[in-house]
């Protein structure tokens, strides 16, 4: 890895720990999310998250250790996050500044397959939308949704969906 790169993933770790500890305040003054953590991802969530392949529940097949692994080699600016609630990882998601840096991408979203009911995308969201601020974005974008369903999920939040390119965005 270049100096640079390890410049880069440095900084951006940091500006990453920040816009956690923000979202995490304030997420945490709402009774539906008082209960969540939080984080970055490590290797404690991406061995559980390695579990959810054996759920029958699972809805994509994505190796996060893997992909993960690849993705922060990658992307030093990416964004990143594990959202847990009383010691069990409810998700994890990936994304990372377009080209150009005017947007931010969610590029991977999973829940834990085997807890329902938990509703970790608006918390995925604000978080996205806090740190896509502070890198200078004026739109985030949830790329590829798996389906109508989750598509009509996304668009309930004020995202809006392009057909073209198979993502939804709001601008900031």
């Amino acid at each position: 890895m270049k100096s640079t790169h390890l410049d880069a993933e440095q900084r951006y770790s940091q500006v990453r720990m920040n816009t956690i500890k923000a979202a995490q305040i304030k997420l945490n003054k709402t009774n539906e999310y008082k209960d969540i953590e939080l984080k970055s991802i490590d290797g404690k969530s991406l061995k559980l998250a390695g579990w959810w392949s054996n759920s029958t529940k699972r809805k994509v097949d994505w190796d996060w250790i893997e992909g993960y692994a690849a993705f922060k080699f990658r992307y030093p600016k990416r964004f990143e996050l594990a959202i847990w609630s009383k010691g069990e990882l409810l998700s994890l998601s990936l994304g990372r500044p377009t080209y150009y840096g005017s947007s931010m991408r969610l590029d991977f979203i999973e829940a834990n397959p085997d807890i329902s009911g938990a509703r970790v995308f608006p918390a995925t969201l604000f978080t996205m939308i806090t740190y896509a601020e502070l890198l200078g974005a004026t739109e985030v974008r949830v790329m590829k949704p798996i389906n109508d369903d989750v598509k009509k999920y996304y668009q309930s939040f004020g995202l809006t969906y392009v057909v073209k390119g198979d993502y939804l965005y709001m601008r900031l």
